[in-house]
């Protein structure tokens, strides 16, 4: 794995740019490093590797080179395919592995492929960048584009080095934030850079940008079947994801988060290793101990090997470490519990499993009344009223939808100074695009594409990059996406955890496990909520915050009264400025601000 940079212009740049770049990949003094430059200084790729004897991939003639991103659960098929076109090894790295890929054919390579990555390919034969990412989007690839420039790069700092670029909040995305607590893709939180979709790739040749996707996702109807078939489907649909995210572990181990979707994961491991499983859990004062139990619960059930790490630390100790890898403000109440995973002793080991976050607890239906999403049957409302005739929202639909974000559009506007991007019109975008007609498929769509990898795996990756972990998450694997949503809702209605019970019964069949209180993402929620509320709101009062000239200062003073004065309950609002303000402090007022291009 290496996070990588790069650039190509129309102008040659000098060896000041390369090393500004390369100084924002760099992490510790010692870190590892390369940077080639081809086409005379037009363009350039740089990685940071996390030994000295990694270096780019390249093919036999050394003509492509590759930088790869994150893991290749497959690689053994991709191995077998390139040694078939009597290809010499030198490493077997994925790099190398891509590079050859490239090599034999071109962007259809991209359906070869599975795992968690971004990848950038040079072909020096024709002057051309390749890149892309993995099909949900687990890690990113930021772009930045100006008048005869692109540079881009799988983390932020580098894109910001870039002449041109300045480290400035995105005031139109800022109306997203507040209104669903993430900056959804495409967008980021800063001026003038972007990311890749999932499963999207771009071509850039001479200064001709190509992009396109090279998955959608299509989903199961289960309308016809009776429940026991759809069940069944489910289950050999979701066995083949764990089993391909399993192939080449001795030992899977699964993180253990005290919900049924965590043991749901491991029971597959275990079945697709024929028992060969361990397990671990985090004990600390966040969670109930009634989660703890059900972790152990699940362990027990499928006879693993398991363990419990003891972590003490308060989540204002966990502050600093958020808001140094939290580059797009996500939420302290998902990032907290991904900094402690990335934390702990077991995550460190090659092949973790982790739900993600709970990614499923979304996907099956079952978000918090707060959550940014409307319910099913309103998508599909919006989604009928989008195709025919192309009309607005009723009035009624948009209040219904109003109610479900965290600053409601009139709250927004007092708030907020400065140009919006509204925050329906990409929904209905969106809802459009869905590829198949029914509420189930539309929900699963928006969520998978627009909020799963910011709200879920966003977290994760975040709280997991400072240390090169390279945790698994097959109940995110598109198969997961594709089937498990529309069948638990088929199989439940508005009973989702009943519904995944159906699907799993032979694997976890004990009404003890089903019936255990598990954690939730409320329980997260109101703990972030409990430590950290009286050090947001003093936050927010300080001169610093108040004097930005984003937020209207009456309105936050306001706010904060009413919280402390218990006349409204202002928690996830204040909780989701605070977290803007710890991304100013630590993105924005301490970047140093390059210079223009001459």
């Amino acid at each position: 794995m290496a996070s990588f940079a790069g650039f190509w212009c129309t102008d040659p740049q000098g060896p000041d740019v390369v090393e500004r770049i390369a100084a924002r990949l760099r992490r510790l003094p010692d870190d590892h490093g390369a940077a080639r430059t081809f086409t005379g200084g037009r363009a350039a790729l740089l990685a940071r590797f996390g030994a000295p004897q990694e270096d780019f991939g390249t093919n036999a003639a050394g003509t492509i080179h590759c930088v790869f991103d994150g893991d290749l659960f497959n690689i053994g098929d991709v191995k077998k395919f390139v040694k078939s076109r009597a290809r010499e090894l030198k490493s077997g790295s994925n790099a190398e592995l891509l590079a050859h890929l490239w090599e034999a054919k071109g962007r259809d390579m991209m359906m070869s492929l599975r795992g968690a990555f971004s990848f950038a390919i040079w072909d020096d034969t024709n002057g051309t960048f390749f890149m892309a990412r993995d099909a949900m989007g687990h890690r990113p690839l930021y772009l930045h584009e100006s008048a005869g420039v692109w540079a881009f790069s799988s983390e932020l700092p580098p894109v910001l080095a870039f002449p041109g670029t300045r480290p400035a909040l995105e005031t139109r995305v800022l109306d997203h934030y507040m209104a669903f607590h993430a900056a959804p893709q495409p967008f980021t939180m800063f001026r003038g850079v972007r990311k890749l979709l999932p499963a999207a790739w771009l071509e850039l040749k001479g200064g001709t940008v190509e992009e396109g996707r090279y998955w959608a996702p299509t989903y199961y109807d289960p309308t016809g079947q009776n429940p026991e078939e759809i069940a069944q489907h489910a289950f050999s649909y979701l066995f083949e994801s764990v089993k391909a995210h399993t192939r080449d572990l001795d030992v899977p181990i699964a993180y253990l988060e005290g919900d049924p979707y965590s043991a749901v994961l491991a029971g597959l491991a275990s079945l697709a290793k024929r028992g060969k499983l361990s397990t671990f859990s985090l004990r600390h004062n966040w969670v109930p101990d009634e989660a703890r139990r059900a972790a152990e619960l699940g362990a027990r059930r499928f006879g693993s090997t398991h363990r419990e790490e003891q972590n003490d630390e308060a989540i204002g100790s966990l502050i600093g470490a958020i808001a140094e890898a939290n580059v797009e403000a996500l939420p302290i109440a998902r990032m907290a519990p991904a900094m402690l995973f990335a934390r702990s002793q077991a995550a460190a080991e090659p092949g973790v499993m982790t739900a993600a976050g709970g990614e499923l607890y979304m996907l099956a239906g079952m978000r918090p009344t707060t959550a940014p999403l409307s319910s099913l049957g309103l998508w599909r409302k919006m989604r009928d009223q989008a195709q025919a005739a192309e009309k607005p929202p009723s009035k009624e639909m948009i209040r219904e939808f109003e109610g479900r974000m965290v600053f409601n559009p009139l709250e927004r506007a007092q708030m907020f100074r400065g140009a919006v991007m509204p925050a329906m019109e990409p929904m209905m975008d969106l809802i459009r695009q869905s590829p198949v007609p029914g509420e189930a498929a539309a929900a699963a769509y928006v969520d998978a594409v627009y909020f799963l990898p910011e709200l879920f795996l966003g977290p994760l990756e975040a709280a997991c990059r400072p240390r090169d972990l390279r945790p698994r998450s097959p109940l995110a694997d598109p198969s997961a996406v594709q089937l498990l949503v529309p069948v638990v809702h088929a199989l439940a209605a508005t009973q989702p955890l009943q519904g995944l019970r159906r699907v799993f019964d032979s694997l976890v069949p004990e009404d003890a496990f089903w019936k255990t209180r598990w954690a939730t993402h409320q329980d997260w929620e109101n703990v972030v909520a409990r430590e950290l509320s009286a050090t947001a709101c003093e936050t927010l009062l300080e001169p610093k915050s108040l004097g930005r000239g984003v937020m209207e200062a009456e309105m936050v003073k306001k706010m904060v009264d009413e919280h402390r004065r218990h006349v409204e309950k202002h928690d996830r609002r204040l909780l989701l400025l605070y977290a803007l303000e710890l991304w100013h402090r630590k993105h924005i007022d301490t970047q140093e601000r390059p210079k223009e291009a001459p």
